[in-house]
């Protein structure tokens, strides 16, 4: 083995892309509680508590270690870091990937000029990756992709490494800890072990093996993922697959036999059923990997037999060792954790179906790739939440014509990596496209067109899903990073008269490694966290708005993530009681709630628990040992789904039932928002609005709102931190939330409006577009508060203010649809006050605009309808809302029925909201 002198500009590089992408990230760190998955995570790392399955129990200790450092005030902030740093690292580590390839584009890499071309073109590399959108987006908060990514890098380079020291003691080295890091990342998220296929292929040819055998299996896992594409939708699905992936399998294996190490290929064959799943993986994959290799083992030494069945063995024995850091999941759920999802030391099937995900659905997601739940069109294209080529055209800079410049950078570099080494480069471009291609097939994300309204599957993905495609964009930004290094060595080769002038060329073309620079600017702004307070507030105003040892009833992520950080890791408020309904549908939830959180119900273990198999129509499911008595409905009955009154009856509904009635008055219940509507305890006659929550009342008010209490809260008691600087990048999710806030407000007005109390009425309003000015509907209540008392002429000026402010929300947060929306509405309104057609013209264009971005959104298509109607446009009417059905599960909505049943003359326009 030769050893490299000590490379300074190699090195040089390396720190400069980790410093240079820790320093922004830094800069633009989110400093308390993110929404969405970030809650959890931080609330059970500050507890070592057991978040949603699979758990990620290795961020989970790794989060507990970073909230004990004492390096910043807020717990969250400490958390956050950890993705700071570890993307940092994903930068410094596709830095180093990237010099290893390019190394491979000269045949003398160690000449001066050619080391300049690797460290700039390396250095393009890390910083593509390092302020690619996505990538930002997940190192700025408590996310598992910063160490996903950074892992992913390091096998990859590890697999480089590998390469270039073949035949060595210290390759199987590489391999070994390859291999040990992709199992253990399996605890972080399970994108880690995405790039084992292609490093595999490193792994498992020998050293011998020429491009034509390097050919043919890049060529087999590119024919796998047509071969997805060509059985989905009824085309023969996953029989048919495996049968012609079976055939072209073994012919590829004849082909290759000569050069493949067995005794590798059964190893990592066995490490990898954990792609599968864990049940395979433990069951089957491991148990038959390690006899396979103790028999060859056993037939190797005495019939003499070349095989490499001891670094098998070394391979198999790292991989029990990485996956044991799952242990720490049912282990710690024995002790009783408050954050305990699925209780899985109930039994090893339990703990075995949490690693599989099942609570999200029993089918695998290899037979569901098979039925298409999107258009290919959309799920490949642009297409709101999950349309691939949407995020991808967006990584590096504005869309479309601005991406076109850095898309054919990237392609260059991928060119240029298989024509100057196809064992490397052709690897790299199958790495990319397993991360992108093959994630859009796994993922088979739903775009709404294929709503089946007995399983509920294809609804349109609930929030942008870019970050899975995390690695795709990750790999591509090291590929324009050996687009630029080949653009350098272009230019030297054509333009150099010696070497000096060469090093003079190379170093001036040295400025293309500065390319990032402008998805730096481009992405900066969206993914500067640095001011955002928003979760942490809405938690808080949540947890204020309750009284001492509430029950509180929550219903989603973000009404529960935040809140759940508030009181584990900043211990505040743990009085009050969360109970999250979308949970209660579980057992284990349930059971939770009864046992750790002293919820009252009435209901014993052997009641809740579903331990006794039953099969009904060939499907097998649990139900509890025992019935209970179902008190609203007088009925003895399983806590399970069920149908009652025509009509399905959810876990969640006979719970929330069962807690109130055996809470008895003694704590007070509240509710994020309004209990279901068919509850036989009439829970909604004796739900009071109490600012921005509903309180169950003994005795309700006629109104159904405390008056006195919600205006002391949003007078006095929220926080609205942020809200007044346009500046500030709110996404849509952030915006929608805290819409709440302004909805429950204007309720509390127009009832105060009722009661003959204009003036405090209009104290609130005030107070509302002060602290809250980008909520439209507060202007147009001002203005009718104003037009009520005779200051009509107050009302235009008020208005001109809103669309002032809404444009520059809108200037800033260019892809919000509520701004845009909210902007054409006001514009609409001021032109038909003032009949200005033109203005009236200019607010249709943006409905119609923000209508457009994401035609299944119910909040868009209700603006745009109302100013349709009231602007008398019935053949837009039919068009709105013909688009707006093409999404199956909307087609039922009782307005686009209006709309289509009333014809162009027949449909009511002219109310605010419809």
């Amino acid at each position: 083995m030769t050893h490299r002198p000590f490379d300074r500009l190699y090195w040089l590089g390396a720190i400069f892309v980790w410093l240079g992408s820790f320093v922004v990230y830094l800069l633009t760190v989110q400093r308390t509680i993110p929404f969405w998955d970030c809650g959890e995570f931080i609330a059970s790392a500050a507890i070592l508590g057991i978040p949603h399955p699979p758990g990620t129990p290795l961020f989970v200790l790794i989060g507990r270690l970073f909230s004990l450092l004492p390096v910043v005030d807020d717990v969250s902030w400490r958390i956050n870091l950890i993705s700071v740093i570890s993307s940092a690292f994903t930068a410094m580590l596709a830095y180093m990937v990237a010099v290893r390839l390019i190394r491979h584009f000269f045949s003398d890499p160690g000449a001066i000029a050619n080391r300049i071309i690797a460290t700039a073109g390396a250095v393009a590399a890390g910083f593509f990756v390092a302020f690619g959108d996505t990538n930002w987006d997940n190192s700025v908060e408590a996310e598992v992709y910063g160490i996903a990514m950074a892992l992913c890098m390091l096998i990859v380079l590890l697999a480089l490494k590998y390469y270039g020291e073949r035949g060595t003691g210290s390759a199987t080295k590489y391999m070994i800890m390859a291999i040990y890091l992709a199992v253990l990342g399996v605890g972080i998220h399970m994108t880690v072990f995405l790039v084992v296929p292609t490093c595999a292929l490193v792994f498992i040819l020998k050293d011998d093996a020429g491009r034509r055998d390097w050919l043919i299996v890049c060529l087999f896992i590119i024919a796998e993922l047509l071969l997805i594409m060509l059985f989905s939708n009824g085309r023969g699905g996953s029989p048919m697959f495996y049968l012609i992936s079976a055939v072209l399998g073994a012919v590829a294996l004849i082909m290759l036999y000569k050069n493949i190490n067995w005794g590798r290929v059964i190893a990592i064959g066995g490490v990898s059923s954990i792609m599968i799943g864990f049940a395979e993986f433990l069951q089957i994959g491991l148990p038959v990997a390690i006899g396979l290799l103790l028999v060859i083992g056993v037939l190797a030494r005495a019939k003499g037999w070349k095989i490499d069945w001891r670094s098998g063995l070394a391979v198999l024995a790292v991989a029990v060792v990485g996956f044991s850091v799952q242990l720490f999941i049912p282990i710690r759920s024995s002790l009783h954790p408050r954050i305990d999802e699925n209780l899985t030391s109930r039994s090893y099937s339990q703990f075995v179906n949490f690693l599989d995900r099942k609570q999200y659905g029993s089918v695998s997601m290899v037979d569901r790739m098979f039925q298409r739940r999107g258009a290919w069109e959309n799920q490949f294209g642009r297409h709101s939440n999950m349309g691939y080529w949407s995020y991808f055209e967006e990584q590096y800079s504005g869309a479309g014509w601005q991406f076109v410049p850095f898309l054919a950078l990237g392609i260059l570099g991928l060119t240029i990596a298989i024509k100057r080494r196809l064992e490397l480069g052709l690897p790299f471009l199958v790495l990319f496209l397993l991360c992108s291609v093959g994630l859009i097939l796994y993922m088979n994300f739903a775009d709404g067109t294929r709503y089946d309204p007995q399983t509920q599957d294809a609804y349109l993905e609930v929030r942008d899903r870019d970050y899975f495609f995390t690695p795709a964009f990750v790999v591509f930004g090291i590929a324009m990073g050996l687009g630029v290094a080949g653009i350098m060595s272009w230019f030297a080769d054509r333009f150099a008269r010696g070497e000096s002038s060469r090093l003079r060329i190379v170093s001036a073309s040295a400025l293309l490694a500065f390319l990032p620079v402008f998805a730096l600017a481009d992405n900066w702004h969206a993914n500067d966290r640095s001011l955002n307070r928003i979760a942490y507030n809405y938690a808080k105003n949540i947890l204020d708005s309750c009284e001492p040892n509430a029950i509180l009833f929550t219903s989603g992520d973000n009404d529960t993530f935040p809140v759940w950080a508030l009181q584990e890791a900043y211990g505040y408020r743990k009085d009050v009681r969360v109970v999250n309904l979308s949970l209660l549908n579980t057992d284990w939830y349930v059971e939770t709630m009864k046992t750790v959180y002293q919820v009252p119900m009435s209901l014993t273990l052997d009641q809740i628990r579903w331990t006794v198999p039953i099969r009904e129509q060939g499907q097998e499911f649990f139900i509890p040992k025992d019935k209970f008595y179902d008190r609203p409905r007088g009925r003895q009955t399983y806590l399970i789904p069920q149908t009652f009154e025509n009509r399905t009856l959810r876990l969640q509904d006979m719970m929330m039932d069962d807690i109130v009635l055996e809470n008895k008055w003694q704590s007070p219940i509240y509710f994020t928002a309004p209990p279901y509507a068919e509850s036989p305890l009439k829970l909604r006659e004796h739900a009071v609005q109490v600012g921005m929550v509903y309180r169950l009342d003994r005795d309700p008010v006629s109104s159904l709102i405390d008056l006195d209490r919600s205006v002391e809260l949003f007078s006095k008691t929220y926080r609205y931190d942020g809200f007044q600087n346009s500046t500030l990048y709110r996404d849509e999710n952030a915006t929608g939330v805290f819409l709440g806030v302004g909805i429950s407000a204007t309720r509390v007005a127009d009832q105060l409006i009722a009661d003959g109390q204009g003036e405090r009425a209009k104290e609130l309003v005030n107070h509302l577009l002060t602290v809250y000015p980008e909520y439209w509907q507060s202007y147009l209540q001002m203005g009718e508060i104003h037009a009520a008392v005779g200051d009509s002429s107050k009302v235009i000026p008020l208005y001109r203010v809103l669309e002032d402010t809404l444009a520059a929300f809108v200037k800033s947060n260019p892809q919000n649809v509520y701004y845009r929306q909210d902007l054409g509405l006001i514009r609409v309104e001021i032109g038909r006050k003032t009949g200005d057609t033109a203005i009236v013209s200019r607010g249709i264009a943006d409905l119609w605009q923000a209508f457009d971005e994401n035609p299944n959104n119910s909040y868009s298509f209700r603006k745009l309808v109302t100013a349709l109607g009231q602007t008398d446009r019935y053949v837009d009417l039919q068009r709105a809302a013909n688009k707006f059905s093409e999404y199956r599960i909307n087609a039922g909505d009782p307005l686009v029925r209006q709309i289509r049943g009333a014809g162009a003359a027949g449909f009511p326009g002219g109310s605010n909201q419809p």
